[in-house]
């Protein structure tokens, strides 16, 4: 409650803005005002998975399952201020009714809501200079940046993500408070994108203590993208697209870093980034690798690295697309990594079915997964996710 009670707080001012007459107020005064929201319904069954049943670290088989639940829930509210500062508010309600031992990542979170961004952009430039401010994604890992309602892949994201948004803001859901500069440039045949940005990471995994340490450095994030034939883009934005389709024939390749100092939970963190993303008539193929690199506080240098490759192909089908998808995801946790030597390895084919793009979409997906040690498959003792068959539905209004 104490999150939607923020929330509400942030957006009361500019909704009492928009009530105000013209003619009696100079405040300044929000135009088109959106309440937009998406759900995605799954039904996945799952075999082959393991718990500790009674509580001595060892794994035991439990019962196969078909597990209903709204994977993602999004309830979004944007609009323009003084014509050049864009804003927007989502709260979330995900994983309601889903099963402890679904196959799936992530935790059960029944009756559980809260913020999911809250930002504001002012686009000081249409074209080289906007700066966001608030709490939203830092711009480092395609599959981290793209919505769950943008991607091709199973029930879930790719769990690349997963690792990289627990090495660099330790949060799942990968936001943070922060400020970003960022710009876009297009020409005929090729284009650049860029983003700095500057963060105060608050979470227990990047800080060494819940809510902060006595030791802090700012997280630093920087992104650049170069286009070739149609751009990414046409507008600046920090939020990303995977399939255009067959509208895009172009290639974007980004290069990425983040870097914090000192503080309660290490002595430097890092990340190096790499991602592609390649749209061609009906191919989509994107990929992703992330180096993940900590200098502990005892002096230790060690890189953790996880990589992704999906490739899907569109078919017309009367007013609907069709596209088959294929995905690898592979992460190699080093021995001083919190994923303790940790190996997850993930192969996903499906089909999704776009009855009005991304807009409706149904998908049929079969996944396989494995992993060992400590990893968001398994941590070795308590859980082991098994594979799963999904079936979703997914609603954007």
């Amino acid at each position: 409650m104490r999150l939607i009670r923020i929330g509400l707080w942030a957006v009361g001012p500019l909704l009492f803005l928009e009530t105000l007459p013209a003619q009696t107020s100079q405040l300044p005064r929000v135009s088109d005002l959106r309440i937009s929201a998406g759900v995605q319904l799954t039904g996945v069954a799952t075999t082959g998975a393991k718990a500790d049943i009674n509580g001595d670290n060892a794994l035991e088989s439990v019962s196969n399952r078909l597990d209903f639940a709204v994977r993602r829930g999004r309830v979004s509210l944007s609009g323009r201020l003084l014509e050049s500062i864009d804003f927007r508010v989502i709260f979330f309600f995900d994983n309601l009714g889903k099963d402890r031992f679904s196959g799936t990542r992530g935790t059960p979170a029944d009756e559980k809501v809260g913020i999911w961004d809250a930002f504001w952009t002012w686009h000081a430039s249409p074209t080289w200079a906007s700066v966001t401010v608030g709490y939203f994604r830092p711009q480092i890992g395609r599959e981290n940046m793209t919505s769950g309602f943008q991607t091709s892949s199973s029930m879930d994201k790719l769990p690349t993500q997963v690792y990289q948004r627990a090495h660099t803001v330790g949060r799942s859901s990968g936001r943070e408070m922060g400020v970003n500069a960022g710009g876009l440039w297009n020409r005929k045949k090729w284009g650049v994108n860029y983003n700095l940005g500057l963060f105060d990471t608050s979470h227990e995994k990047v800080t060494g203590q819940a809510g902060g340490g006595n030791l802090w450095s700012p997280l630093v994030v920087a992104r650049g993208a170069l286009s070739l034939g149609d751009p990414e883009m046409t507008a600046y934005g920090i939020d990303y697209v995977t399939n255009y389709f067959n509208r895009r024939k172009g290639v974007t390749g980004a290069v990425s870093y983040s870097r914090q100092g000192a503080n309660n939970a290490f002595m430097r963190n890092e990340t190096v980034g790499l991602d592609l993303l390649a749209n061609y008539k009906n191919l989509n193929l994107d990929g992703e690798l992330d180096l993940m690199r900590r200098r502990t506080l005892a002096g230790a240098e060690y890189q953790d690295k996880v990589w992704h490759l999906r490739s899907g192909y569109n078919i017309r089908a009367s007013s609907a697309w069709v596209e088959p998808v294929v995905a690898y995801m592979k992460f190699t946790g080093a021995a001083q990594s919190p994923f303790q030597n940790g190996r997850d390895e993930l192969l996903d084919l499906g089909v999704n079915w776009y009855v009005r793009e991304t807009r409706v979409k149904l998908n049929v997906h079969r996944t396989w997964q494995k992993g060992k040690a400590v990893c968001s498959y398994t941590d070795g003792r308590t859980f082991e996710r098994g594979n799963l068959i999904g079936v979703g539905i997914q609603f954007v209004y």
